[in-house]
């Protein structure tokens, strides 16, 4: 797989929050519970405890800018900065964060931002593998921490050859379409995961892992189908659409060399692996 190019990557995002302007409002309780059980702190207390001491937060990538408000819910007090590179994002981010004035919208590139002084904490989520050299983004982000600050990040996580192959496949095909085109091929693999929910083959169990249905086997380990019956149909196609407008995946040795070459010294806190990502929270103990 290719790394991501740039200016494409910013096309086909700025074309999915302009058709998925609901995506954070719809899918709000279900990625904010996800963020806090997969960086550790269970719930919104464990959040609350972490953030009470930081007083200059940055998301990068903030796309509708769900986890800045979850900060801001968090800590009141501290000033939070929610970075994206799209007009449509940062738009509805900006309409999303009006009932809290400690939050800022800002549009800038998230691997090349200056900024007046170092963030207590910085969290990139879902972002990171989205942009040309993730290592060097590390290495920025790490640059603009203080000493002592805290830096979240995900990167999508290999799955099978198989799974793997498709994937390829499929991405390098979509750098060759439109935004359009590739919007109705992800509205087609859509229905694909609706077609296979409604099969109603509940509790699929594989190597040990359990499932609860058919769709979401076949989504994790043969091809990429997401599904979900409790949101509206085109947020569902925006989550395919984003997908396969390219996502490199990586395993663990991999994300292992990315924070060895992009990180100076830090402290592991947290290392968590699922079914679609790896979420490191790292500490940065020096200041070279």
């Amino acid at each position: 797989m290719q790394k991501p190019d740039k200016k494409l990557t910013f096309n086909f995002f700025d074309y999915k929050w302009s058709k998925a302007s609901e995506w954070t409002r719809a899918t709000e309780t279900i990625y904010c519970d996800w963020y806090l059980r997969r960086y550790g702190y269970q719930n919104l207390e464990g959040l609350s405890d972490f953030l009470k001491d930081k007083k200059i937060i940055l998301e990068a990538g903030c796309g509708q800018a769900r986890d800045s408000k979850l900060f801001a819910i968090c800590n009141l007090q501290a000033i939070i900065i929610a970075m994206d590179q799209s007009p449509n994002a940062v738009r509805v981010a900006k309409e999303n964060l009006k009932p809290y004035p400690n939050c800022h919208v800002v549009r800038a590139d998230i691997t090349n931002f200056a900024f007046t002084e170092p963030f207590d904490f910085i969290s990139c989520d879902q972002v990171l593998h989205h942009t040309s050299d993730p290592h060097l983004t590390l290495q920025h982000f790490y640059n603009n921490l203080k000493v002592g600050g805290v830096l979240n990040f995900s990167l999508c996580c290999k799955k099978n050859q198989l799974r793997d192959r498709l994937d390829d496949l499929i991405m390098e095909r979509a750098t060759k379409l439109s935004p359009d085109e590739l919007w109705e091929f992800a509205e087609v693999v859509t229905y694909l995961g609706m077609a296979l929910n409604k099969l109603g083959i509940e509790n699929v169990e594989w190597e040990g892992t359990h499932y609860s249905d058919i769709q979401r086997f076949v989504h994790n380990h043969i091809f990429r189908c997401w599904y979900d019956p409790n949101i509206n149909f085109d947020l569902s196609v925006s989550s395919n659409f984003d997908w396969f407008s390219g996502n490199p995946r990586f395993d663990i040795h991999e994300v292992g060399e990315m924070m060895n070459r992009g990180l100076g010294p830090h402290q592991i806190l947290r290392f968590n692996k699922d079914d679609a990502v790896f979420s490191v929270s790292v500490r940065k103990i020096s200041a070279s």
